[in-house]
């Protein structure tokens, strides 16, 4: 059987930079990367072209197998139709469904094998929500999808990895998911996929306090020694390499995380705020816990530079070779 790797990408937020940074991968980056396909609308991706005058040359296609031929030559686009005129910059409620159904297209596709992972370019999570009440953002709507109740976030850089306990929600709300149950999890969930997509044979975990000094012995808060510390003493139990909780004020030193294959944090910004700070251009989000192999760029929507050719691609080209380089790993291969 041929080896080949193939990634479905998503359409993101249509007023966004998404189509701007799909086009610029492909440009910059084709002749070095495994094939890739934009799920998304055709007429955005030649619209965004144009005003841009990237010349990239673009070609619908039915077939997914067709992208193996055509990507040396093509950036091959199955076809999402918009309900709406897409003004850059601009959100639009209407176009939030067919933004949901090109998640979906990349999700069914992974499911049935006919791609070896996929990449969801950023979307617009309020906007969404109005439709859907529930939604949070890519990482639960597509645990719910595979049937995956703990999915795990993971932030990942060639300079540090970082994973939320608890992702988008209220810090109000947050403080009180941080639970023993919730830790645990996390941390077993973490230490799997470290052996399963990186290839580490011995995952060094360290974990963050939640209180300022870590609680400094219970006089900043006791969540520390009421919660964090009988979880790790739990999860050293199991085997698993672990220590914590250190200060959050000094574990993400470069210094200090570098002894670390990755960090839990407590809550988002807390694992957002280092990773965007140490290496913002090479950010990937890492979806663990799931069947299949799902990343995004490390980046929002940034509407308000949309439709100008200012946006990096850098991001999104990351995302894409850690799914792929995943994809090699666990040989997810398509014939």
């Amino acid at each position: 059987m041929q080896k080949r790797i193939i990634t479905g990408l998503t359409m993101g937020e249509p007023g966004g930079i998404a189509s701007e940074i799909t086009l610029k991968v492909w440009k910059k980056y084709h002749t070095n990367i495994n094939p890739f396909f934009y799920i998304g609308n055709f007429d955005l991706l030649l619209k965004t072209n144009l005003i841009l005058k990237y010349n990239v040359p673009i070609k619908l296609i039915n077939n997914i197998n067709d992208v193996f031929h055509l990507f040396k030559n093509y950036l091959p686009v199955y076809n999402i139709k918009l309900k709406e005129k897409v003004i850059f910059g601009k959100t639009s409620q209407k176009n939030s469904t067919q933004v949901l159904l090109s998640i979906k297209k990349g999700v069914s596709f992974a499911l049935k094998k006919k791609i070896s992972c996929f990449v969801t370019n950023p979307i617009e999570k309020n906007i969404i929500k109005k439709k859907k009440k529930n939604f949070d953002g890519h990482t639960h709507y597509i645990a719910n999808m595979v049937s995956t109740k703990n999915p795990v976030m993971m932030l990942s850089s060639p300079k540090i990895n970082v994973v939320p306990i608890t992702q988008h929600m209220s810090l109000k709300k947050a403080l009180k998911k941080v639970t023993k149950k919730r830790i645990v999890e996390t941390i077993i969930i973490t230490n799997q996929y470290l052996k399963k997509y990186f290839g580490i044979k011995k995952p060094k975990i360290a974990v963050a306090g939640l209180n300022p000094h870590a609680g400094e012995n219970g006089a900043f808060g006791n969540e520390e020694k009421k919660i964090i510390e009988p979880s790790i003493k739990k999860i050293k139990s199991k085997g698993i390499n672990v220590k914590g909780p250190f200060s959050a004020d000094t574990i993400f030193n470069k210094n200090i995380c570098k002894q670390f294959d990755t960090i839990i944090c407590m809550y988002h910004d807390q694992a957002t705020i280092p990773i965007k700070t140490l290496d913002f251009q090479n950010g990937v989000n890492l979806t663990l816990g799931i069947p299949i192999i799902r990343t995004s760029p490390d980046h929002g929507t940034a509407l308000d530079i949309a439709g100008k050719g200012k946006a990096s691609e850098e991001s999104l080209y990351a995302a894409i070779k850690k799914a792929q380089e995943i994809a090699l790993k666990r040989k997810n291969w398509i014939r």
